[in-house]
């Protein structure tokens, strides 16, 4: 058994010798001075990258809020030879640019990071072989205040909508209102902010996300961002019996009408059911907050058989609220 594993290690070996001979040596040789010469000839053409450089403004002072801030980085296509472009690549290179906040600084509250000094700055960190071929840059201005600002409140913005049979109840935010650091006259302007467009679908129980507050040109919110909490309340419908006000009716007249009371169908959140008043004894709805009218210049004439119904006022948090009668019968007397 021994020897028929030695004899087994013998063949192996001649394979190996006779594979590994001088003219795969030579042939393997020859490959790898191809690859190298390919490579060489590869490196030193002319090739054009873009790298991603971080931007920094330095020493603002402790006083001072950017109200609009620069980029926090830019795009940079550069143009060398494959190996030199290499080098950039694996060595990461770019470090990041600083600019100092006086220097940049304009006059009234504004300053600007200016292309030239970009590149200046940039060329200090690259071969002299490299050209700049491009920097891109979606803004590089700033502005700020020495601390100018004002509290608003937050408003929702986008598409909220619950669930068949449910309706938005109330939508609440924590915190419920942002400082806004800005100009004299753009804080005069700003009532409320705005949250980044938001699109939340077919819910049912309450909702909670953090949603960004929008941007506003040449001013800072803080916080930037804001708890919402979307609460949706399932729809149930009601009826309250509301009595009939006529209006405009003048002083040597009385304008009667029958039936005195007619009933107000609506739909309800089941929460704000529960808050509206009722009857004590009764349980019943009482329509405070409902205001129901005819009015006497639309039969000042006597030429109509009845007179008009109208929904004038109506409670916070109800919806759909109509009359079941659009009209109803009157008498006219003079007093």
């Amino acid at each position: 058994m021994v020897g028929r594993g030695l004899h087994i290690i013998d063949i192996a070996r001649n394979f190996l010798s006779k594979l590994i001979n001088k003219e795969f040596l030579v042939f393997l040789f020859f490959l790898l001075l191809s690859g190298l010469f390919w490579l060489t000839n590869v490196l030193d053409d002319y090739y054009e990258e873009e790298f991603t450089v971080d931007l920094r403004l330095a020493g603002i002072p402790k006083n001072v809020i950017l109200t609009d801030e620069v980029d926090s980085v830019v795009k940079v296509v550069v143009r060398d030879k494959g190996y030199v472009i290499g080098s950039y690549i694996f060595d990461d290179a770019f470090r990041p640019l600083f600019f100092d906040f006086e220097t940049c600084n304009r006059s009234n509250n504004s300053g600007e990071i200016s292309l030239t000094d970009i590149q200046k700055m940039l060329s200090q960190q690259m071969y002299s072989s490299t050209k700049i071929v491009s920097i891109k840059a979606n803004n590089l201005t700033y502005t700020y205040n020495h601390g100018m600002h004002k509290k608003v409140p937050v408003r929702l913005q986008g598409m909220v909508v619950p669930g068949e049979g449910y309706y938005l109840s109330h939508a609440q935010f924590a915190p419920d209102s942002v400082t806004v650091y800005a100009s004299r006259k753009i804080l005069d302007s700003i009532q409320y902010v705005l949250t980044e467009r938001m699109e939340v679908l077919n819910f049912t129980e309450p909702k909670v996300q953090q949603v960004r507050i929008a941007k506003i040109k040449n001013a800072k919110s803080l916080p930037y961002k804001v708890k919402v909490q979307l609460v949706p309340d399932i729809l149930t419908e009601e009826y309250v019996e509301v009595p009939i006000h006529a209006i405009n009716v003048p002083a040597d007249k009385t304008m009667r009408i029958f039936p005195g009371k007619v009933k107000v169908k609506f739909a309800v959140g089941a929460h704000r059911l529960r808050s509206m008043p009722k009857n004590i004894e009764t349980r019943e709805l009482q329509p405070v907050g409902f205001k129901l009218v005819a009015d006497y210049n639309e039969v000042a004439d006597h030429k109509a058989e009845k007179c008009h119904v109208y929904l004038q006022a109506a409670p916070n948090g109800i919806r759909n609220a109509r009359p079941v009668v659009n009209a109803v019968d009157y008498l006219i007397e003079q007093k």
